[in-house]
């Protein structure tokens, strides 16, 4: 009898042993099959508040990601276009067979609406940041870039899955590339001011300026798809327009939207050359250095700007600052013009004369593929009544021409320096 007890208790034992095996597997699988479902991320991540992206910031820090969204709910923000793409950190990317690693991304919910009701107000990116409080770590959220891209893209497939179109990711229509000083805000604020609806205009954005300075094409491709996210219906369209020192960098661009189109804009050298140096407005130090965004770069000129002094037969050091400026622009052009050659007619050099008609009457319909109707064409003329960087809608900043100006108050220096490093390339970018 007592023989049979103990039988009796081993196979309870086991039979629970077995029971107890197999209810483990099974919820270590379904728990896998959670993680991995996109749709998840829809149905169970609640509205943040400022809170709970605070708590999922600094639980991300601590931890590293997470493909749970009850456990991260801004992840589901992201996912459905609600904030968006404000900076990215690539100081610690590594390139791996796969792609890359170390890249952070931040987001926070940006004021769309007040960019595109008056673009002169707010003409720069960071304006825009600053004015949706966006500067602060406080409303901002920071996850690791490749992650939060692949899960996206997971959460897209779900959806079209599901012939659902709850938000998507705009692909760019175009990029805008430029010498500075040359009227490219002006292009940026008209582009957005045609069709405020429709078009989304990033002018001089971290993302972007940061990612093509990482020269990762992968990494720039992941960044344009997480900013092309919108939940809005009627947008349709998206364009960068890149900060000036990003035309050395086209290459990267290129490399990763082989087919889309791209601008290069440009001026006449001594116009160009004036409106960085133009003797009645520089700054000048009490060294007598000029202080200006064209001559920043002094203290540690790049490679390429030493090799186009080289070729001219001078010397970085002993360039005066109208002739480094001079260089400075020269090199940019010289990026552009070495892009242009490689484009397949999906680059274009737009010089500043003329722009808008231009604009409207080629670039935007024929370039771009975005058509003008009269009411946009109504819309572009107003807006480049003002000041592209005006900020306000004062009378005092109405837009004037002032090309004639430029060149009657140039001075010898800056006329001398524009013909020694300018000339050239302003002649080769008419063919283009």
């Amino acid at each position: 009898t007592t023989k049979n007890v103990s039988t009796s208790i081993l196979i309870a034992v086991g039979a629970f042993v077995l029971v107890s095996a197999l209810l483990f597997i099974l919820s270590v699988n379904l728990s896998s099959i959670k993680d991995n479902d996109a749709t998840t991320y829809e149905k169970d991540a609640p509205p943040a508040s400022t809170g709970s992206i605070r708590n999922s910031q600094n639980k991300v820090r601590n931890n590293g990601p997470s493909s749970n969204a009850d456990e991260f709910p801004i992840w589901g923000e992201i996912m459905r276009g609600e904030v968006h793409l404000v900076n990215i950190d690539a100081s610690g990317i590594r390139t791996t067979k796969d792609g890359y690693i170390g890249a952070k991304a931040v987001f926070c919910k940006l004021d769309w609406d007040a960019y595109k009701k008056d673009p002169p107000s707010l003409p720069m990116f960071r304006f825009l940041v600053s004015q949706s409080g966006c500067e602060g770590k406080r409303n901002q959220v920071v996850v690791d870039l490749a992650q939060i891209t692949e899960k996206t893209k997971a959460y897209d497939k779900s959806l079209k899955l599901q012939n659902r179109s709850d938000v998507r990711a705009m692909d760019p229509t175009g990029f805008v590339f430029h010498e500075s000083r040359v009227g490219s805000t002006l292009v940026a604020n008209s582009l957005t001011a045609m069709n405020p609806a429709a078009n989304r205009v990033y002018s001089e954005s971290n993302p972007i300026n940061n990612a093509l300075k990482s020269d990762n094409p992968q990494l720039f491709r992941d960044v344009v798809y997480l900013m092309g996210r919108t939940n809005r219906i009627e947008e349709e369209n998206m364009f960068f327009k890149v900060s000036s020192i990003g035309s050395k960098r086209i290459s990267v661009m290129r490399e990763a939207f082989p087919d889309t189109p791209w601008i290069f804009v440009y001026r006449e050298p001594v116009q160009t050359m004036m409106s960085h140096l133009d003797p009645a407005k520089v700054d000048v130090q009490k060294n007598g250095r000029i202080m200006a965004v064209c001559t920043r770069a002094r203290r540690s000129p790049p490679r390429d700007l030493y090799d186009l002094v080289e070729q001219q037969g001078r010397r970085v050091d002993e360039l005066s600052d109208q002739e480094f400026c001079a260089a400075h622009l020269a090199s940019l052009c010289e990026s552009a013009l070495r892009e242009l050659k490689k484009s397949n007619h999906h680059g274009k050099a737009v010089e500043y004369d003329g722009l808008i008609d231009k604009l409207l009457d080629d670039i935007i319909p024929n370039h771009f593929g975005v058509t003008v109707d009269d009411k946009a064409r109504q819309l572009v003329f107003e807006v480049s009544k003002t000041y592209s960087k005006a900020k306000t809608r004062s009378v005092d900043v109405n837009w004037v021409e002032d090309s004639e100006k430029k060149e009657a108050h140039s001075t010898p220096e800056i006329r001398g320096a524009s013909e020694l490093f300018l000339s050239q390339s302003y002649t080769e970018l008419k063919n283009y």
